[in-house]
C-alpha cells in the first residue's frame, strides 16, 4: 500500500506562491510545499474553465512526483494518506485574461486599466486524495472594485510592491489594498486561496480541517 503506516494525513500546497503559504499557516495546518514543475498552463475562453483545469495539471503534477519519488518525510513512510491541493489564479476583465504581467511597464498597463472599474478574479482550487485517488475541483470568483488611479499613484505603487509574481499585478493583502475601493465575494481569494471552498471542498472529500492542523 502506498505509504503504509499509522492514520495520519499529510496535506501537500502544490503550488510556490508566498500568499497561499501564509494562509495555510494561517489556518494553522502541517504541510509541506512541493511547487508543481513544467507546467503548461492553458487558457480557455471560460475564466472558470481556465483556472480549474490548471489547478488540476498542477496537483496532478505534484501527485506523480510523490508516487514516484517519496520525497523528504514521506521516506519514512509516517503517512497512509496524502491530500494534495493544487491552485489557479486569473484576473479577468471585458474579455482579457490578465496574468502575472513580464514587467513593470505592463503592470502599469494593468493598473491603469483597472482604474475605477470592477473586474473579476478567478481561482481554481483541485485536490488530489492519495491513495485512493479522489479528485475534486471547484473554483470561487471574486469582484474587486479599484479606486481611480493618477499615474503618481501608480508609480509609487510599482516602486513599493513586488508585482511580478502576481495576476493582475497587485496583492489585496499586501500594499496593493491601496489599491481597491470594495470587494465583493471571498477576501482570501484574491490572494489565490478562497479559503470556505477549500474548506466546503476537504468536507467533501470526506476530511476536516482538524485532520491537517498541527
Amino acid at each position: 500500500m502506498f505509504l503504509e503506516g499509522n492514520n495520519k494525513i499529510k496535506l501537500i500546497l502544490a503550488s510556490g506562491s508566498p500568499r497561499r503559504e501564509d494562509i495555510f499557516y494561517k489556518l494553522n495546518l502541517d504541510f509541506d510545499i512541493i511547487p508543481p514543475t513544467f507546467i503548461n498552463e492553458r487558457i480557455f475562453e471560460d475564466p472558470a474553465e481556465t483556472v480549474i483545469f490548471n489547478s488540476l495539471n498542477k496537483a496532478k503534477n505534484v501527485a506523480d512526483y510523490v508516487k514516484i519519488n517519496r520525497p523528504g518525510s514521506f521516506k519514512t513512510s509516517n503517512f497512509n494518506k496524502v491530500l494534495i491541493a493544487g491552485f489557479d489564479t486569473i484576473v479577468f476583465f471585458k474579455g482579457r485574461f490578465f496574468l502575472k504581467p513580464e514587467n513593470k511597464d505592463e503592470a502599469r498597463e494593468f493598473l491603469k486599466i483597472f482604474s475605477g472599474e470592477t473586474h473579476k478574479v478567478y481561482s481554481g482550487i483541485s485536490l488530489i486524495s492519495l491513495p485512493d485517488a479522489k479528485t475534486l475541483s471547484d473554483y470561487d470568483v471574486t469582484d474587486v472594485t479599484f479606486g481611480k488611479l493618477d499615474n503618481q499613484g501608480i508609480e509609487d505603487y510599482l516602486e513599493k510592491e513586488n508585482v511580478l509574481d502576481k495576476a493582475g499585478a497587485y496583492n489585496l493583502d499586501g500594499y496593493g489594498c491601496i489599491l481597491v475601493k470594495k470587494i465583493a465575494g471571498c477576501f482570501y481569494n484574491v490572494a489565490g486561496l478562497p479559503v470556505y471552498k477549500f474548506l466546503e471542498m476537504i468536507k467533501n472529500l470526506g476530511y476536516s480541517l482538524k485532520d491537517f492542523q498541527k
